[in-house]
């Protein structure tokens, strides 16, 4: 018998993982393929929330001076008003950070905070805003609060889960190993907002601050991939100045620049924040609406007519022609997305401007 006939296979140990951490590993890969930053946070809290067994959460970034929501999951509330109109309620207005509150106190402390009754005075001062639960008819109880830290040290926004639950009757204080929990979720939607916003400073136009044509580009595909994946449906709306001529023959172009800023700036405000937005090319600009059906689209095209109207702007009143296309909606093939959207804004434009022309 010869020395290799003595050698015994070696036998493979397995790997045995515990179910979050293949719930970390799982949303860790998702982050390297997934370029769309609020379904990554949306899937991150709601990983967050098995894990510590919340029945709500909220994430709310920073953006200038406020906090605003970015994602929010609330299951009694889900099913007494259905997913869209939660977000509605919940993304009404911003919430000024010189506000006093638990969330702005973490987001400019970067403190933790694990709270068995969220409406009982704390050592911290602000107290929870019962607004929202008394216009709801929810009762907010326990909360965790955790602050979205980048690897500099900025915070970038609060992670907030509420009400832990032993039982769905019983609502118990979140225990300590939540707490830590929590916090490697807190981490990963930080590292997912912070490379966004790495990403997103590559494709700015750099008169209004907007999205430039080539993001617009590579955003309208990968949506159109999205769906076709999916099934999730995305409308485009394109946005073209009235007579915006006129505008340079009377304030010049550098009065037409300050224009187009501010016309930027009614449809940012107006807009969700993961709405992309983008300076298609001139007096044009282009809007994604993820996860957005045609109805849907037609009403935020609305919105933004009338907001662009009624805004004072220096050199007289500003109007725009707005055309509305959705897959599948209305084409049903991907790459006439964008396409559908000129088509349907030049309608508008034929049609005396104005005013939302729909494929």
């Amino acid at each position: 018998m010869s020395d290799l006939d003595d050698v015994t296979p070696a036998v493979e140990t397995p790997v045995y993982r515990t179910p979050l951490e293949d719930s970390l590993l799982d949303v860790t890969a998702a982050m390297s393929t997934e370029s769309n930053v609020e379904i990554l946070l949306d899937r991150i809290l709601e990983e967050a929330r098995v894990f510590t067994r919340a029945e709500a959460g909220t994430i709310l970034l920073i953006e200038d001076d406020h906090l605003k929501v970015a994602v929010v999951q609330n299951d009694p509330l889900a099913t007494r008003f259905g997913t869209s109109e939660l977000r509605r309620r919940f993304q009404v207005l911003p919430l000024p950070l010189s506000e006093p509150s638990l969330a702005t106190h973490v987001a400019l402390t970067g403190a933790t905070l694990n709270l068995e009754d969220a409406y009982a005075s704390h050592t911290v001062g602000p107290v929870f805003s019962r607004a929202l639960d008394e216009s709801t008819g929810y009762r907010t109880r326990s909360l965790l609060a955790l602050p979205l830290m980048s690897t500099s040290g900025a915070i970038l926004g609060v992670l907030e889960l509420v009400n832990a639950s032993r039982t769905p009757d019983v609502i118990v204080p979140f225990a300590d190993e939540s707490e830590r929990v929590a916090r490697s979720y807190a981490s990963l939607a930080a590292v997912a907002v912070h490379r966004t916003m790495l990403d997103e400073s590559n494709f700015k136009d750099t008169l209004t601050d907007l999205y430039n044509r080539r993001y617009l580009a590579m955003r309208v595909d990968e949506e159109a991939s999205r769906f076709k994946r999916f099934g999730h449906p995305v409308s485009v709306v394109s946005v073209d100045l009235d007579n915006f001529d006129r505008v340079n023959r009377k304030a010049g172009h550098p009065g037409g620049d300050a224009v187009l800023r501010e016309v930027g700036m009614v449809l940012r405000r107006n807009s969700r924040r993961f709405t992309v937005v983008a300076r298609d090319h001139g007096d044009d600009f282009g809007v994604i609406l993820p996860d957005t059906a045609r109805s849907g689209a037609v009403t935020y095209a609305e919105r933004i007519k009338a907001a662009i109207e009624q805004h004072h702007f220096e050199f007289g009143s500003v109007t725009a022609s707005l055309g509305v296309a959705s897959l599948p909606d209305s084409v049903t093939a991907p790459d006439e997305l964008l396409g559908g959207a000129y088509q349907s804004v030049a309608e508008a434009k034929r049609r005396g401007g104005n005013r939302v022309a729909v494929l």
